[in-house]
């Protein structure tokens, strides 16, 4: 095909390919900030910037269809001007007429791989961040959607509000917070680790002060007239004035697969412990196997002389159980002698408490990395040092640790070796409604680690199903042109619109199929799903072939 003929077919094929991209991402992007607008997520000075973030994102399903108006729209003009048949007559194939499509194509191909591995997990990101950076936004919307705003374990609702920009000089660079929510009928919820709640505050009135340091922020939060609850000590206050400890916001938010290009995604793919969707079910694998460790020692040290030390966090204070036998959480007397609890400080005897029984379990607000236990006793008879019977016994005391039983190293260990250690534990053959605590342990790691496990194979489902759409996705804008020019050419002298939707219907399907093929990959990587997924290209390249060979033949 001469030059001057390919560059005239290529720059008509680009000029309409821009201008319908450029009007489906318009609508495209505008419909994606509908969402964010309703639910009062984005302002007006925030809306053309993110439209023009949503732009990019929207290229990759504006692309294929715009290539295959493109097709349709220039081929069928060729076609209706006869100038295909005077090509073909100067001796030009099909396969040469069809030659700037197939170029464009290729170019279009390199740059949908590039936009759809590097630009589009970029641009989401962003998207994320401006809707997120402005948690005031965020706690007014919630507020008149009449949800909590939930932020790291801390609930909050409010029934009304009123925002106050740069209250006490925060604008002159005094320190001050950035803005400051006024609060009518409010309630906050902290979780503890376990999901359950730990501590309640509803007050008439409150303030949200919002702090914002370089990239990060943080809110302090003032009640008044409040009303608090402590599950720790089941008890119920009234406070003129309450101050919870500050909310850490953090510098953004958590990348997961779709917000990585391929590069880390395979760095996820090898390092698979330290992503965050693996590394927090692999912490609370270890930790669960660290529970089996200390139930297994305490267990050893009271069956052979009734006596076990659980130190505090700092190691200051130690609290020694003697004569005590264990029967589930229990802690009971020893056959003719009397349970007795012993506090040490700094390794010197202070108070004595003796009980009838006491509960050893597992403390469920621990937050560290190793599990810690709490003890619970009811003290019949108090002694302290200098032998007087006076002193209360703390009816709860946290996070204890046996000093004398150490807990295996696995900081460092791999996934798959602390899967095969929970499995050889055997907890398969445990019933399941046993009380003894290292049983009950030893099920819990079985359980842990069964998490962790499938925290793993959901993260690579969730890989392999980004790398296979994205594959799918660059193939489909070429195979689209294509196919727009081909139908163009063996339906020549039909309406382009009717061509057009011959074409478009394939594409919607193909869309579609790598869509719901995605979807099936991350649930469970699988044959099914690459071939659902991979199918629609399939069907428009046999369409490609099948219509190229009747104009080839004809």
């Amino acid at each position: 095909m001469p030059r001057i003929l390919f560059r005239h077919i290529v720059a008509d094929l680009l000029r309409i390919k821009v201008l319908t991209a450029s009007v489906l991402v318009a609508v495209i992007a505008f419909g994606a900030a509908i969402r964010p607008i309703m639910q009062n997520l984005l302002g007006a000075e925030d809306l053309l910037q993110y439209v023009a973030l949503a732009s990019v994102p929207m290229l990759q399903f504006a692309l294929p269809f715009a290539g295959a108006f493109a097709g349709t729209i220039v081929y069928a003009r060729l076609s209706s001007d006869n100038e295909v048949l005077a090509m073909s007559a100067a001796g030009l194939s099909y396969r040469r007429i069809l030659m700037p499509a197939v170029g464009l194509g290729c170019i279009l191909l390199v740059a949908m791989a590039l936009l759809v591995d590097s630009a589009v997990p970029r641009f989401w990101t962003s998207m994320q961040r401006l809707i997120t950076r402005d948690v005031t936004r965020l706690f007014v919307g919630a507020i008149e959607r009449g949800e909590a705003l939930v932020i790291d374990r801390t609930q909050l609702y409010a029934d009304d509000y009123a925002v106050i920009e740069s209250p006490g000089g925060a604008a002159d660079g005094s320190g001050g917070p950035a803005t400051r929510l006024a609060l009518a009928g409010v309630a906050a919820i902290e979780v503890g680790p376990d999901g359950r709640p730990t501590t309640e505050f509803t007050a008439e009135l409150a303030t949200v002060d919002v702090y914002r340091e370089n990239d990060s922020a943080y809110l302090k939060l003032l009640f008044r007239n409040a009303t608090a609850f402590s599950a720790e000590e089941g008890a119920l206050v009234y406070v003129p004035l309450a101050e919870p400890e500050a909310i850490d916001l953090g510098k953004g938010i958590r990348l997961k697969p779709k917000d990585l290009d391929l590069r880390g995604l395979v760095g996820v793919w090898r390092d698979i412990e330290s992503y965050h969707g693996v590394a927090e079910p692999r912490a609370r694998a270890v930790a669960a196997l660290g529970a089996v460790d200390f139930w297994t020692c305490i267990a050893q040290r009271l069956e052979a002389d009734g006596a076990v030390r659980l130190a505090d966090r700092d190691g200051r204070r130690a609290i020694e159980i003697r004569n005590a036998r264990i029967a589930g959480e229990r802690l009971l007397p020893r056959e003719g002698a009397a349970l007795e609890l012993v506090e040490l400080e700094r390794g010197s005897v202070g108070r004595r408490a003796s009980v009838r029984e006491a509960i050893l379990r597992a403390d469920p607000r621990a937050e560290g990395p190793l599990p810690e236990l709490e003890l619970l006793a009811g003290a019949d008879h108090v002694v302290d040092a200098r032998g007087s019977t006076s002193g209360r016994w703390p009816a709860r005391i946290a996070g204890l640790a046996p000093s004398q039983c150490p807990v295996r190293e696995r900081a460092q260990a791999a996934v798959a070796d602390i899967s095969a250690e929970a499995r050889a534990l055997g907890a398969e053959r445990l019933d399941r409604a046993t009380t003894d605590p290292v049983a009950r342990a030893t099920l819990a790691a079985s359980d842990a680690a069964r998490a962790m496990d499938e925290s793993v194979r959901l993260v690579r489902a969730d890989i392999v199903a980004r790398v296979v759409q994205r594959i799918n996705q660059s193939f489909a804008a070429p195979l689209m042109l294509l196919l727009g020019a081909v139908l163009a050419i063996r339906l020549r002298g039909a309406n382009p619109l009717q061509i057009y939707l011959l074409a478009f219907i394939p594409s919607i399907i193909d869309i579609l199929l790598i869509s719901g093929g995605e979807q099936m990959l991350k649930e469970a990587t699988s044959a099914a799903g690459v071939l659902v997924c991979s199918s629609g290209n399939l069907g428009i390249a046999s369409m490609i072939a099948i219509a190229y060979r009747q104009v080839a033949r004809n």
